[in-house]
């Protein structure tokens, strides 16, 4: 079968269409796994971060973004700065309509607002009852290389792409100010962004 010249054109436009959705999707949508964990040699300290409010800090000192640890696991929740902590939906949306609708509508934002300030974050600073942590430098990785495959109709290679964040905040005991209060820093109110 002979392809005319317009067939091929328009195959390759919609090929280009498709991967730049992707593209764009991949840097516009993030998710972001970052832990905390305290160094120390006393296992009896070991959860003393439990839910330690996390301040995510530019490098002129600006908030960008808020996280508290996780009960029971090191990892952070994002604290969305309208919809909240997905997760605390998260926990009853099986019980509650209500608690399934805002869990949805909690993650259908925050994979758009992640992207929006995280790239801009060079320091962290931990606030719990046990530890205030100074501001401490924190390195995100990114990692976006799914977009290519996207639009492959599979159960384990297609789907919309994210742009993954990984990061881990390790705090030993010396980087901790003890029960100080809040500094300054943490009640200024939060940068909310475009």
């Amino acid at each position: 079968m002979k392809h005319t010249p317009k067939v091929i054109t328009a195959i390759a436009i919609a090929a280009l269409v498709v991967l730049a959705y992707g593209y764009w999707h991949a840097l516009s949508h993030g998710s972001a796994y970052i832990d905390l964990t305290l160094e120390t040699s006393d296992t009896a300290k070991k959860d003393l971060l439990s839910k330690a409010r996390v301040l995510f800090i530019d490098e002129h000192g600006d908030i960008l973004a808020q996280g508290v640890r996780d009960e029971e696991y090191d990892f952070i929740h994002l604290v969305h700065p309208t919809a909240g902590d997905c997760h605390q939906f998260e926990k009853n949306a099986a019980y509650s309509n209500a608690s399934k609708k805002l869990w949805r509508e909690c993650f259908a934002n925050q994979p758009t607002w992640i992207p929006t300030w995280i790239n801009d974050v060079s320091q962290v600073q931990v606030i719990h009852r046990d530890c205030s942590s100074k501001p401490l430098p924190i390195d995100i990785s990114a990692s976006n290389n799914e977009w290519l495959l996207w639009w492959v109709p599979h159960p384990h290679i297609g789907g919309k792409p994210y742009t993954y964040f990984r990061s881990s905040i390790l705090v030993t005991e010396k980087d901790c100010m003890g029960a100080l209060n809040e500094t300054k820093r943490a009640d200024k109110p939060l940068d909310r962004g475009p």
